[in-house]
């Protein structure tokens, strides 16, 4: 099911808002936003995290997952490479916010892409010294379409598994855009 954004805008919510498309000005390109009902979040039906209202900048609302507590941090993510533009170099990204009071999080996160194929992408992110209260994005990697690669998915992880307690990690969503 398609529900259009407001009319002056090329924003299109899918799946009752679980996904967002629209054009990149600059490339004229395709995009994917993915809110946090998309992707995989370990213990999200808990008291680990809350799923709160935010008004996006199309004034449409959506659901943002917060961090309550956790020692597995676990996020996950995948996209089908067929609904992506061909011929394209695409960066995945995180967006997240941490809280004014957020806490454990003096290891590094981990983010992984997957590709088809079975290339993999990984690296760490330091969040101890990220700014509180500001949407940030965390890069999971870069990678191309192919004309020929039609099957198969993307796939891009945010993970700690440090078995220590973290709190105060707010997930907007992972964006699928053309590296600039």
């Amino acid at each position: 099911m398609k529900k259009k954004a407001e009319a002056n805008t090329n924003e299109e919510f899918l799946e009752h808002k679980r996904k967002k498309t629209w054009i990149d000005k600059q490339s004229g390109y395709t995009c994917f936003m993915l809110y946090p009902r998309s992707l995989f979040i370990t213990w999200s039906s808990s008291e680990n995290w809350t799923w709160n209202s935010f008004k996006e900048t199309s004034d449409e609302n959506i659901e943002v997952a917060k961090l309550s507590h956790v020692c597995w941090l676990d996020v996950r993510g995948k996209f089908k490479i067929s609904e992506l533009s061909k011929e394209v170099e695409y960066e995945a990204v995180y967006v997240v916010k941490l809280t004014k009071g957020a806490n454990g999080w003096e290891l590094p996160v981990r983010l992984k892409l997957s590709l088809p194929g079975g290339k993999v992408q990984e690296r760490r992110v330091s969040l101890l010294e990220k700014p509180r209260g500001e949407w940030l994005e965390l890069s999971v990697g870069n990678f191309f379409t192919r004309e020929n690669i039609i099957d198969g998915e993307v796939c891009f992880d945010l993970y700690e598994h440090g078995g220590h307690w973290k709190s105060g990690l707010v997930i907007k969503g992972a964006i699928l855009r053309p590296r600039n």
